[in-house]
């Protein structure tokens, strides 16, 4: 079984594949904060395991990370508990695809890794949306390949950044409000970062439909992230919402990069 690992800003997700069907045998997921020692995260990921009834079956793992300070702990918890080093998803990662940005080491390992699982699950050209610490698109054009990105502040960020700065809105909590006109300071303060973000969504895909597609087909797209569930329901795209785009696209490139270990 493969143990695989998405360690992103605000969450770790944590997820077992069964191979090489890929079927997901338990997961759970964990704050990135505050930072833990190997030792604290081998026990948490081995008390996972045991209530999971997975204890002593994993043998390999893979970790997709955009998170250096927690890469160095996490990676010895999992090569202690797996026996063999855990696959990192990185530059020299075999993919399969095309990556057509200026920069091919200022890429994600979330965004290769939701890629590879895109792949599997949508038709080109696509738009993966993530909506984690930042709202990342990801266009894949007519091949499948990656076309470039698009880096919006999140959902927590926009709030958070609102409420220091201004003196007289507090903090409120990440909940759709019942109108889009708000009547107090806590709904419009939803609106402004809930719709104005389903409104984002849907300018932008709206403008990737066009600069995707043609007459003869459709932008596909699907959603990830901690947020997906409070905004895309909610936009006027039909997306499908996949929570384990990520841990499974992690898995999906351990086992293809298998033959170039």
């Amino acid at each position: 079984m493969l143990l695989s690992i998405d360690i992103g800003n605000s969450i770790i997700k944590f997820a077992v594949y069964t191979s090489p069907e890929l079927h997901k045998a338990a997961g759970f997921h964990v704050a990135s904060t505050p930072v833990k020692s190997a030792d604290e995260y081998r026990l948490l990921i081995r008390q996972f395991l045991s209530e999971a009834e997975l204890d002593g079956q994993i043998d390999a793992s893979v970790i997709a990370s955009v998170v250096p300070s927690l890469m160095t702990p996490i990676y010895h918890a999992v090569w202690e508990i797996c026996g063999s080093k855990p696959f990192i998803i990185g530059a020299g990662t075999h993919t399969g695809f095309q990556i057509n940005i200026d920069v091919h080491t200022q890429l994600g390992a979330d965004i290769v890794a939701n890629t590879a699982a895109a792949r599997q699950i949508c038709t080109s050209p696509a738009v993966i949306v993530d909506l984690g610490t930042a709202t990342t698109f990801t266009a894949l054009d007519i091949n499948g390949n990656i076309a470039g990105t698009i880096i919006h502040p999140g959902l927590k960020i926009s709030l958070d950044v609102l409420s220091r700065s201004a003196a007289l809105l507090n903090d409120v909590s990440l909940t759709r409000p019942r109108e889009w006109i708000g009547q107090n300071t806590a709904e419009s303060m939803q609106s402004g970062i809930i719709n104005g973000h389903i409104c984002m969504i849907d300018g932008f895909l709206q403008h990737l439909q066009e600069m995707l597609c043609d007459s003869s087909n459709t932008l596909s797209c699907i959603a990830t992230g901690g947020h997906a569930e409070t905004v895309i329901p909610h936009c006027r795209k039909t997306i499908s919402i996949d929570p384990d785009l990520t841990v499974r696209g992690a898995a999906i490139l351990y086992y293809s990069n298998r033959k170039h270990f």
